[in-house]
């Protein structure tokens, strides 16, 4: 209601002004200022003597000149020339409007003039500054904030120089509704060459052109690098080492620790000196170094120099007969140990690896293995695993056994089988005995590892007992086996013992009576020629020989090492030429035919090869037996040197059936015999059996030096 009571006056008045002819000769107009300078809006009116005043966004300042009340504000000039000039000092954000210059007497309003303040943007502000901590590799948006400004500041990202894109800027307006704020971020990965590199950022606005600028130099941390080495890197087991534990990082470490395998060793520092064993090849050796970040290890394992040791211990199997096995045996070593399997007792390599498997075994599969591992240079392990094999019994018996008329027999029945023999039943004629005693007939049985054994004891044998044969029967759940046995008598002893005696004192009586014999009707002469003949026919060849000389090798006596040397040293005779030639001229008729006949060789004795797994035909002895005490003895050697079958080879079974025993089943035929008279170790013994041979047991001629045969030269001796 006011407002509009005045509207007329003013009306009036702007009439009357315009009537006397008052104006604005000079008005404000828009300006730009940054805030804290000061600021003069022009207003200059014309023939116009009234008050005049200044508003801000409408609201009147006042009408003094000093504006009370606005401390920075005041009116200057000469008001005589009409000069309303409104000053601000220093001035403020808040003074960002839109002034007027009004003469309210003569109804005059200047133009609305906008004041513009700008804020320049204050230091700008960069967390982390001056020096900002990173972790390598992990990202991290690098801000810098540019808080007020009017307008709004721009920010720019410089790299040691360079400037850098990509930061992402926004920008903010703040409570007052005119002063702004800003933001920029750049996102970066720190790397390990990044560290010390400096990023600077840059803020401006219309009121800073120059700009302010925040540098931050970056600290890249990372967990500590480990390196971890080993001097000697190769040693064997038992030698000394030591591990020297390096760590570069950011921060610098501070501390370590070590490990073996997983489990904590007691030791500080970055040093570890121990003495190895073969652990330290399985077990890694680590160092972990920690600092303020964290902490970072290192594993490294020695190589250990080591035999072999077993991982996987093999294990024993039991399988039926025609059934597969097999075994695992795990061996480790540095180097690599070299695998091989082979059968107790036999060196046939039977696998070159880890595991063995066998395929429709047998009763011959039965035994014991060998795993065996070797590394070169080092050193050799074996183990032993233990195949069993369930079948049927297998009988392992002599054919005959012997003893005295009214002695006491004990006949043997060795039953080798998996598993144990429900019963082993002896039978003869009529009669059949399982355990226990009959009569002068018992039966003792054992269980051995292999199977069984039984006896059948026969207490004061008869003569009908060396009449019949004696059956051995075993059977298990796999089937049965049985032999037959027979008993044989033995001559008394007493005549066996006269028999030896009177047999060597013969021989002995012998060898005298041709020692004699020679030592007194050989002549000197003779033997001189006999020498140097020795000597010439040592050099002719086997076909030159006369047909008769090897007949008279054998016709003479052989003289011993000592007769030879004496007659070799005799240079002259007493004896008269006339005395008769033991060799019946037989030299001096080969010395008219040719005085120096053709030099004959003759190779040196020894033992031909023996065949190997062959039964050779019955041997005449090649030497005489010593008298000794007891009926004479042939010892079966087939188990060791494969000359004779295996016992119970050639023994008779008893059908199963009615098919009737054929004629003579009962009658054996005797097994083979070797007779050793002498055994001396040949020198070279232990060079042969260096020597692989192709079998378990080989035979090879031997040398000269071989105390198998003597040289040609004494058997030629032999003659005079």
């Amino acid at each position: 209601m006011e407002v509009q009571s005045l509207l007329p006056c003013v009306l009036l008045i702007s009439l009357l002004g315009k009537s006397y002819g008052a104006h604005f000769s000079q008005q404000p107009s828009d300006q730009v200022i940054v805030a804290g300078k000061s600021v003069i809006l022009p207003c200059v009116v014309i023939g116009y003597r009234g008050v005049v005043q200044w508003t801000m966004d409408g609201l009147a300042l006042g009408a003094e000149r000093d504006l009370p009340g606005w401390s920075r504000y005041s009116v200057t000039g000469d008001p005589a020339l009409g000069e309303h000039n409104l000053h601000i000092e220093g001035v403020e954000l808040s003074d960002d409007a839109i002034y007027e210059c009004q003469a309210t007497q003569a109804a005059l309003r200047s133009q609305r003039a906008r004041l513009t303040v700008l804020i320049p943007p204050g230091e700008p502000l960069v967390p982390g500054s001056p020096v900002l901590s990173l972790l390598v590799n992990v990202p991290y948006n690098l801000t810098c904030l540019a808080p007020v400004a009017k307008p709004a500041a721009e920010i720019t990202w410089y790299r040691d120089g360079k400037q850098v894109d990509g930061a992402v800027y926004s920008k903010e307006l703040l409570s007052d509704g005119r002063s702004e704020s800003a933001s920029s971020s750049l996102l970066i990965t720190p790397s390990f060459g990044d560290t010390g590199s400096s990023y600077v950022c840059h803020v401006r606005n219309a009121a800073l052109l120059e700009g302010r600028e925040k540098a931050v130099a970056l600290s890249v941390q990372y967990l500590p690098r480990v390196t971890l080495s080993v001097d000697p890197p190769t040693v064997s087991e038992g030698g000394a080492v030591t591990f020297q534990c390096s760590a570069v990082s950011n921060p610098e470490v501070t501390g370590y620790r070590w490990a073996k395998g997983g489990e904590p060793l007691p030791v500080s520092g970055d040093r570890y000196h121990v003495t190895v064993d073969h652990t330290f090849f399985t077990a890694p050796v680590s160092c972990e170094a920690t600092n303020s970040v964290g902490a970072s290890n290192m594993s490294t394992a020695v190589n250990v120099l080591f035999g072999p040791r077993l991982l996987t211990e093999p294990r024993p199997m039991t399988v039926d007969v025609g059934g597969d096995a097999s075994f695992f045996c795990g061996w480790t070593g540095n180097p690599t140990p070299t695998q091989v399997w082979n059968k107790r007792g036999s060196v046939e390599v039977l696998s070159n690896g880890n595991s063995l498997s066998m395929t429709k075994v047998t009763n011959e599969d039965a035994g014991t293995y060998v795993c065996k591992a070797i590394v070169p240079r080092i050193g050799t392990m074996e183990r032993e695993v233990t195949l069993t094999v369930r079948g049927p019994p297998v009988i392992t018996s002599d054919t005959h056994y012997e003893t005295a008329l009214g002695g006491k027999a004990r006949l043997q029945c060795l039953v080798e089988t998996t598993p144990v023999p429900d019963k082993i039943v002896w039978s003869w004629d009529e009669h059949s005995l399982e355990e226990g005693s009959w009569g002068r007939f018992s039966v003792e049985t054992r269980v051995t590892d292999g199977g069984a054994v039984s006896f059948l004891i026969v207490d004061g044998t008869e003569q009908s007992d060396f009449l019949t044969e004696y059956n051995c029967s075993a059977q298990n759940l796999f089937g049965e086996d049985s032999v037959l046995i027979s008993l044989r008598q033995q001559a008394a002893l007493p005549l066996t013992l006269l028999a030896i005696a009177l047999g060597s004192g013969m021989l002995c009586l012998f060898v005298l009576v041709m020692i004699s014999v020679l030592c007194c009707r050989r002549p000197r002469k003779a033997v001189k020629d006999t020498q140097i003949l020795a000597v010439e026919v040592s050099g002719s060849s086997p076909s030159d020989r006369h047909p008769s000389d090897s007949e008279d090798d054998l016709k003479e006596p052989l003289h011993t090492d000592t007769e030879s040397r004496g007659t070799s040293q005799t240079e002259h005779s007493d004896i008269p030429e006339e005395t008769q030639d033991p060799t019946n001229g037989y030299y001096k008729v080969r010395a008219q035919e040719d005085s120096r006949p053709p030099p004959v060789t003759y190779p040196e004795f020894s033992s031909p090869p023996r065949p190997l797994y062959s039964a050779p035909p019955p041997l005449t002895p090649l030497c005489h037996t010593a008298s000794l005490p007891g009926p004479p003895k042939l010892y079966d050697y087939s188990h060791r040197y494969a000359t004779t079958p295996r016992p119970g080879g050639e023994r008779t079974h008893i059908p199963k059936g009615p098919t009737q025993m054929p004629p003579g089943a009962g009658h054996l035929p005797a097994p083979y015999a070797r007779a050793f008279c002498s055994y001396i170790r040949p020198e070279r013994y232990d060079s042969l059996e260096a020597v692989p041979t192709p079998s378990r047991l080989s035979y090879a001629s031997l040398s000269t030096h071989s105390d198998y045969g003597r040289p040609a030269q004494q058997r030629m001796q032999t003659h005079v």
